[in-house]
């Protein structure tokens, strides 16, 4: 089953996106909360959710792939092929931080992660970001393939649950993001 996005306008779009956006703030705070929490709070009846929506699961995968596209926009307003890298990095960090705690979720939530079509739409598009972490860690090649990547996301994340759970402001997990990828967490006693 593809995954195209499909181009809606006029009342119908901004009612999906309505949707899609309550989708991402309720399910962010409670992640068993249900349709009709959704419809609540996206202000449209809960017929009408299902009439974009015919089950859980078709929001869900929907969800997934609308906060992939966001994702992606960030990365592209971050412009991270630019500038200095330690700059452009922050800007993406930044950037993927504003989408919040949605992003865990839908990384962890079953019906995504049953779905290896979906999984791999999702696995793309941070293509950007591999870059700028490399030109920020040249001459220091010693990490397994792929691993600078899976650290950044790592912290992302971390960062995403230090924001939900502890309330931390996003400038100071952005710089502990920061700190963590370019000096490392841990420091061996000179």
């Amino acid at each position: 089953m593809a995954y195209p996005d499909t181009l809606e306008s006029g009342t119908r779009s901004r009612t999906r996106k309505a949707i899609l956006d309550a989708a991402m703030s309720v399910l962010a705070d409670n992640p068993v909360a249900t349709l009709a929490d959704i419809a609540a709070a996206a202000e449209v009846g809960r017929t009408t959710v299902h009439r974009y929506f015919p089950e859980r699961a078709d929001l869900i995968r929907a969800l997934a792939r609308h906060v992939h596209a966001l994702s992606n926009a960030a990365i592209e307003a971050a412009d991270p092929t630019h500038g200095p890298p330690i700059d452009a990095l922050r800007r993406v960090v930044e950037g993927q931080l504003d989408l919040g705690p949605i992003v865990p979720f839908i990384y962890s939530e079953p019906t995504v992660t049953a779905d290896p079509e979906l999984m791999a739409h999702l696995d793309t598009g941070d293509e950007k970001i591999i870059e700028v972490l490399a030109r920020v860690s040249a001459g220091h090649e010693a990490t397994p393939p792929g691993w600078t990547r899976r650290v950044f996301w790592a912290l992302v994340i971390a960062g995403y649950q230090a924001a939900k759970e502890d309330g931390l402001p996003k400038h100071q997990i952005v710089d502990a993001i920061m700190t963590s990828l370019t000096e490392g967490s841990i420091k061996p006693d000179s």
